[in-house]
């Protein structure tokens, strides 16, 4: 996982990297749905309204099997404890699939029905059909992301016609019901294997000491 000081910081490990609902309360769409939310979190410690009770957004790099999707763990390429190595990451040389992607894990309430709001954690990435570059934009532009509401969607439902989008809305503090809502640990979303365990995990499923993962 890593945090960013300041959006420049953020945007320069992005663009190196791009160039080569369930019990986690991850924030899941459908096609056709349209949920209005908050951020909980600034994407940098230099954003206007940053809160160091409240932190950061984070990203981390995401090996997703190429056998079934759901199958992912954060990649241990820069990791000291696993030697620097990432079963999946050095898949990636024959087959360009297994290549880890970042992803922006941030805490948002969505209105899941009128004045009703719900913790969860947004999941997105940096291409064009997800929101992550858009969400940089915004917070250039207005120097914070949590200072307004925003209108998230998505159109589509397989991978290749399926698009994300995000409108800016009103400005306006956040209402007693957001502000009591808890803040989900975004260290732990995403698994973190021993190398060792790694390659069993990405294609079949199943840990050495853990029944079929659901992920």
């Amino acid at each position: 996982m890593k945090t960013f000081t300041s959006l420049h910081e953020m945007e320069k490990q992005i663009g190196a990297s791009a160039s080569t609902g369930g019990s986690k309360k991850y924030f899941s769409l459908k096609d056709g749905d349209s949920f209005k939310i908050r951020f909980r979190q600034e994407l940098t410690e230099d954003s206007a309204n940053h809160d160091s009770e409240a932190g950061t957004a984070v990203t981390t790099n995401v090996v997703t099997s190429v056998i079934n999707w759901k199958w992912k763990i954060a990649s241990t390429a820069s990791s000291e404890t696993n030697g620097y190595r990432c079963w999946g990451t050095e898949q990636a040389t024959a087959n360009s699939r297994w290549k880890p992607r970042p992803h922006l894990l941030v805490n948002v309430a969505v209105e899941v029905e009128p004045g009703n709001w719900e913790a969860r954690v947004l999941d997105t990435t940096f291409n064009q059909r997800h929101v992550g570059l858009t969400l940089i934009e915004y917070a250039k532009e207005f120097g914070t992301i949590v200072d307004r509401y925003y209108k998230y969607a998505r159109t589509g439902s397989g991978a290749s016609d399926t698009n994300y989008t995000l409108i800016p809305l009103e400005i306006a503090q956040e209402p007693e019901s957001v502000t009591e809502l808890q803040f989900h640990d975004l260290d732990s979303m995403y698994m973190t294997l021993p190398y060792s365990e790694q390659e069993q995990f990405l294609t079949t499923g199943e840990r050495s000491n853990a029944p079929a993962s659901d992920w």
